[in-house]
């Protein structure tokens, strides 16, 4: 028997537990389930719950089972997809895809928006259905296209242990979803990220149907014989449930942003702009970012974000001088869709692949990092108190890894928190752009543990004594950004309490600076060995209001048997410097 103890100074703030051997068994009907951890996975909190057959029992996200999606028909929470016009007519609708996005001025957003979620952990807005990265010109508009119009390629079924392709971490979700075949055979299929892969898939009614993947990494279900006869459920003929495993790399979430990279270092994959386009683009980034091509990538984008993150929300469009490009870029009004039309427009221009994404309810942008970094998520805000989340209750929400460090202006804070508190799910991490940068002192300095529990940030360094997870959650103060004040984490008192492996541990505690509570903080929970190095990273949960913060987190069965100290670490935020706790 081992136990968990804190240092001295930290007496009646200690947190102990006791570590033994032993597995967690899920208790089903029919018997207990050992929990199977997949190498690369567990370690932040992600494991399968082995059936013996093709498609797991459960996933266990940070010590929560989820069992797959029950089929059946369509439920009144729910949409199917559907065919996309063939008119090439842009739509919002749900359940369609928009073959185009035409640039509107109507910069303000009235009433309420539904979003059906399709995934568990549920990944509320950000439900992949449209992304759009060519260029073409309606008279003097840039309208967003497909630029790859080729034949799409097969995606296969890889099996749920199938192994990265390429050493990324990655984690897995679950997906239930109506395909409506009445209009086509080829309907669009929602996806996590534009690397996700396809692990377990299986149909109501069994449906011969195949998925393919276009040139901007849409997946499309396409239909090889309609089931036979009847209704499934009182669900019309032509409608078929999928239910599937799929997953997408931990670094599409966030990840390092390489700093040695030029703005342009991808400039061959951008597709061509109109020639206006592009120099009406490039002199917007140069005279308003101070940005060209030759800018380092991590600059660049840091000004990208940081300008079209403070757009505002107005029902006053800017100034309409004919170029629909120039007026959204400078004027700065807009909700999401104007944010990312224009953004992905300027980033084409400095020679950075982006592509406009979205689904019936948010646009957002990913951007192609340089060194085989992969896709980025980022997330631009916009008219979030208007959002309808449906689906997502009792459902947990899937938490970066790696939280936001890129600029967080006052109007993209205020929206978040806006959206926090009118969703009907919890958010995903401080913020759901999901992009970190870290670079030299990109690991968050410790803050210096203080008496009773506590720990608080005193200044900032560029040491870098924190574990890979902790990031900072911002880059240091500019000429547009406050200095951040000192950050307290304190843990609730606790006994010396003894854990088994693959059980629960409750953490509870709270963040505040100068006495007032921080909400939206990530709060990262660790191991750490009382003899040798490294710790673990258990899971991650985000400050609430007046700070507080709870959460239950798994102990890996993989972590030997000794004494270990918990460590709470959070990386801070625009507002407050990073702090430890142990």
């Amino acid at each position: 028997m081992g136990a968990v103890r804190t240092r001295p100074s930290l007496r009646s703030a200690t947190a102990t537990a006791s570590l033994v051997l032993g597995w967690a068994l899920v208790a089903r009907a029919d018997g207990p389930i050992l929990h199977e951890y997949v190498p690369g996975v567990a370690d932040e909190g992600m494991s399968l719950v082995s059936s013996g057959g093709e498609e797991p029992a459960a996933l266990v996200y940070h010590g929560e089972v989820i069992e797959p999606p029950s089929g059946g028909a369509l439920r009144g929470d729910e949409r199917a997809m559907h065919a996309a016009p063939g008119d090439g007519a842009a739509t919002e609708e749900p359940g369609r895809r928009s073959p185009v996005f035409r640039p509107d001025r109507v910069t303000s957003l009235e009433g309420e928006i539904r979003y059906f979620e399709v995934f568990t952990p549920t990944i509320t807005p950000f439900k992949r259905v449209t992304a759009l990265d060519g260029v073409t010109l309606d008279g003097n508009t840039p309208v967003l296209s497909l630029a790859d119009r080729g034949p799409a390629t097969r995606v296969e079924v890889e099996g749920a242990q199938a192994p990265s392709p390429d050493g990324r971490p990655r984690d897995r979700f679950w997906g239930s979803v109506v395909l409506d075949f009445r209009g086509g055979r080829v309907v669009p299929f929602p996806s996590v990220s534009p690397e996700s892969r396809i692990l377990t898939l299986r149909t109501e009614p069994p449906t011969e149907l195949h998925l393919e993947r276009d040139g901007a990494a849409n997946f499309l279900a396409v239909l090889d014989r309609a089931p036979e006869g009847a209704e499934l459920d009182g669900t019309p003929a032509g409608a078929v449930r999928v239910v599937f495993l799929t997953d997408a790399p931990r670094t599409y979430f966030g990840t390092a942003i390489p700093e040695r990279a030029r703005a342009d270092a991808l400039i061959s994959e951008v597709p061509v702009l109109p020639a206006r386009l592009e120099r009406r683009a490039l002199d917007f980034a140069a005279s308003r970012l101070a940005v060209r091509r030759d800018t380092p990538f991590h600059v660049a984008l840091d000004r990208l974000v940081e300008h079209f993150r403070s757009f505002e929300e107005s029902r006053e469009p800017p100034t309409d001088t004919g170029d629909v490009y120039w007026d959204l870029a400078t004027g700065m009004r807009g909700i999401c869709r104007h944010r990312a039309y224009a953004f992905v427009l300027t980033a084409q221009a400095l020679g950075m692949m982006a592509r406009f994404v979205q689904n019936e309810a948010h646009a957002w942008v990913e951007v192609h990092l340089p060194e085989n970094r992969g896709w980025l998520r980022i997330d631009l805000g916009g008219a979030a108190g208007a959002l309808a989340p449906q689906r997502t209750e009792g459902r947990p929400a899937y938490q970066p890894s790696v939280p936001d460090p890129l600029p967080r202006p006052e109007p993209y804070v205020r929206a978040q928190t806006q959206q926090r508190r009118t969703s009907e799910a919890p958010p995903e991490g401080p913020s759901s752009a999901g992009a970190a940068a870290p670079g030299d002192g990109a690991e968050g300095p410790e803050g210096t543990t203080g008496s009773e529990g506590t720990a608080t940030s005193e200044g900032e360094s560029d040491a870098s004594s924190g574990p890979p997870s902790s990031f900072a959650s911002a880059p240091a103060a500019g000429p547009h950004r406050a200095p951040r004040g000192p950050l307290e984490l304190r843990l609730d008192t606790m006994e010396t309490t003894r854990v088994l492996r693959g059980r629960e541990l409750h953490v509870t505690g709270t963040a505040r600076s100068d006495d007032v509570g921080v909400e939206g903080l990530r709060i990262e929970i660790l191991l750490a060995p009382e003899r040798g190095d490294g710790e673990r990273l258990l899971g991650v949960t985000v400050s609430g209001p007046h700070g507080l913060f709870q959460t239950g987190v798994a102990v890996p069965p993989d972590v030997a048997v000794g004494d270990y100290t918990l460590v709470v670490r959070s990386p801070g935020d625009a507002r407050v410097l990073p702090a430890t706790a142990r």
